[in-house]
């Protein structure tokens, strides 16, 4: 049988994005391509000049007029600072709101259906004309983990907590979660995102965009794929049976539940 679950994100911060510039700007900064289509989600990585990720965050454009850009409230402040720092004349404004809320809906597979919704992957559809902030799409973790991600205004947290019950969703809560993205690897919060690490040491090489146009931290990102120059990974183990992983030079716990964590280690150990 199937589970499923939703879990609420209280890390989460979220700004109204708006200026003629703002889509061009992000797209310099950042590793995705940031496309101008209504009703898309992307995901894309903030990396300095050396390749080290700032953070990762999720740009929902509902319309030309409704932009919403999602960050870790623990990066929020180096985030902003970078955005403002390669900020000259160009037309761009970030409003932070704390009118918003985000949940995960997912199950213990990969794939996940909603009821009475066709959803196409990264696409926006508003739940419900009767509310004016409430938006679904399925998304996905940073493990490529299939979601339904919901993006409502607090006020509708009641209506839109009910509709997972009755959808058959049971809620987790963040040490449960945690144990779930130890288990499946998935890159989450500031404990894995941050300048410790670059893009392609936790696994997320799919929210690099190689085609695109320049950015910061680009050349640094190339040169390790190109020259299969990324000696660490980010993996789990269990804690009873891994104690050479765990003590090896360079490596780096980043999550850890009772029996299992995940570790960024050298790739050169693995095999050992």
């Amino acid at each position: 049988m199937t589970l499923k679950y939703f879990y609420k994100p209280d890390l989460l911060s979220f700004f109204s994005l708006s200026g003629k510039d703002s889509i061009d700007l992000i797209n310099r900064l950042s590793t995705n391509n940031i496309n101008d289509t209504d009703n898309e989600i992307t995901k894309t990585i903030f990396t300095n000049e050396n390749g080290r990720i700032i953070d990762v965050a999720s740009i929902w454009r509902i319309n030309e007029e409704k932009l919403i850009l999602i960050c870790n409230t623990e990066n929020k402040k180096s985030l902003i600072e970078w955005i403002d720092k390669f900020t000259f004349e160009e037309d761009i404004h970030l409003k932070e709101s704390d009118q918003y809320q985000l949940i995960h809906a997912f199950n213990d597979n990969k794939i996940i259906q909603f009821k009475n919704f066709d959803l196409v992957d990264n696409n926006i559809k508003q739940f419900n004309d009767d509310f004016d902030f409430f938006y679904i799409s399925k998304s996905s973790f940073l493990n490529q983990h299939e979601t339904i991600d919901l993006i409502f205004d607090k006020k509708l947290s009641d209506e839109v907590h009910d509709t997972l019950l009755s959808q058959d969703f049971k809620e987790i809560n963040h040490e449960e979660f945690s144990s779930f993205k130890i288990k499946n690897v998935i890159p989450f919060g500031h404990n894995e995102i941050n300048l410790s690490f670059n893009p392609l040491e936790l696994n997320l090489i799919h929210l690099v965009d190689f085609e695109k146009g320049c950015y910061v931290g680009q050349e640094v990102i190339a040169r390790l794929d190109t020259y299969n120059k990324v000696q660490k990974k980010l993996i789990m183990i269990n804690k009873v049976n891994s104690g050479n992983l765990i003590n090896s030079p360079g490596s780096q716990i980043t999550s850890e539940d009772k029996d299992n964590c995940m570790i960024v280690v050298r790739k050169k150990f693995l095999n050992n």
